[in-house]
C-alpha cells in the first residue's frame, strides 16, 4: 500500500468517524425530545411558572397604581 493510499484510507476513516459521531448526537437529541418524562417536567415547570408570573404581574401592577396615585396626590397638593 502506497503512502497516498494510506492517506486516502485515513481520510475515509476520519470522515466515517465524524459521520458516526453526528448520527450518535442526532439520535441522542431525538431520544431526549421524545422522552415522556421531559415532556411532563416541562409541562410541570410551565404550570409552576404561571402563579409566579401572576404574582409578579400583580406586584408590578400594584407598584404602578401606587406610583400613579402618589403623583396625582402631589399634583393636587401643589400650589399653582
Amino acid at each position: 500500500m502506497t503512502e497516498l493510499e494510506q492517506l486516502k484510507q485515513r481520510r475515509e476513516l476520519v470522515v466515517l468517524a465524524a459521520e458516526l459521531q453526528r448520527a450518535n448526537v442526532v439520535r441522542r437529541l431525538e431520544r431526549i425530545q421524545e422522552n415522556p418524562a421531559k415532556k411532563v417536567l416541562s409541562f410541570a415547570a410551565s404550570v409552576a411558572a404561571r402563579p409566579a408570573m401572576l404574582t409578579l404581574g400583580t406586584a408590578i401592577l400594584r407598584y404602578a397604581v401606587r406610583t400613579y396615585q402618589r403623583r396625582s396626590a402631589r399634583k393636587r397638593l401643589k400650589p399653582h
